[in-house]
């Protein structure tokens, strides 16, 4: 007996340690908040509490960890990453390697407004209705290689009884007055959505799918250093395209421009140094295996 109950905590001991294996952790970047400027709240309150509640939301799912928030402010405050959220792809690798996180999501709030609607009718009584919209936007970088995995964007909306923004004025974003609003509720349902998305994503993901991206890490005379090595399978010959990312308004994800290739001269295990076989590159710029 004695000895079975002993085989049944050990399965269960290696069931659970392999269950926990099976996580990958996520760490969510401050958000940008470029559509908060005339609201009666607090911006770096707005958006400190956007950015809380989708991490909040994302670690009650069971398939990832989610990095404290407090241990992610710490990393940008020491290693001066500023605190806006606009990381490139290698500077989220570099965060993420620093975390100890699989994936690094970078959001957006696209747009916020409150405006006027048709009258709600309760019976026979009929009053004037306000409608608020939130939506956001954000990109999921795998951290190991600073590739963008996805993109995603949402939009909430909340129709419920008038009322005027400066209302707004003095309430806490972690108020439950403001969270009952309906500027409130739309952003509720606006992160909700944007963890649906996530989650969609997340479940399609393929690592053998997944192309195999890098960053040019360092310049040496000549030289370029990838970080990119032998645990990735690099060997040399390897030729790799070089892509810059720009940001373009109105798009979510970066547009990929094509600034040449690249050619693998050395291998070591985390690194590989390149020559390039037709233009100069920068530090950050992006490489795909071809």
């Amino acid at each position: 007996m004695k000895q079975l109950r002993f085989f049944v905590v050990l399965f269960c001991l290696i069931f659970l340690s392999t269950a926990a294996a099976a996580q990958n952790t996520v760490a969510v970047m401050p958000f940008e908040g470029k559509e908060i400027r005339n609201w009666y709240l607090d911006r770096s309150q707005m958006i400190a509490g956007i950015t809380e509640a989708l991490t909040d939301r994302l670690a009650e799912l069971e398939s990832v960890k989610v990095v404290e928030r407090g241990r992610l402010h710490e990393i940008i405050e020491e290693q001066d990453f500023g605190q806006s959220g606009r990381v490139d792809t290698f500077t989220a690798a570099e965060i993420g390697r620093l975390l100890g996180a699989d994936f690094l999501i970078m959001g957006t709030v696209t747009a916020i407004e409150v405006s006027e609607a048709g009258g709600i009718q309760f019976g026979p009584l009929r009053a004037q209705g306000t409608t608020a919209k939130v939506n956001l936007s954000m990109r999921v970088v795998a951290t190991e290689t600073g590739e963008i995995l996805g993109s995603a964007q949402s939009s909430g909306k909340h129709l419920g009884a008038s009322f005027r923004v400066s209302d707004l004025m003095g309430l806490s974003f972690a108020s439950e007055a403001f969270k009952d609003s309906v500027l409130g509720q739309a952003l509720t349902k606006s992160v909700e959505e944007l963890v649906e998305r996530f989650e969609e994503m997340y479940v399609n993901w393929d690592a053998d799918s997944i192309d195999l991206v890098g960053n040019i890490v360092a310049i040496v005379g000549d030289k370029y250093i990838l970080n990119l090595g032998q645990v990735h399978q690099i060997n040399r010959g390897d030729r790799f395209s070089v892509y810059q990312m720009v940001d373009v308004p109105g798009i979510a994800k970066p547009v990929e421009i094509p600034m040449g290739t690249l050619r693998v001269i050395s291998v070591d295990e985390e690194a590989s140094v390149a020559e390039s076989e037709n233009a100069d590159f920068e530090v950050g710029y992006i490489v795909h295996k071809e």
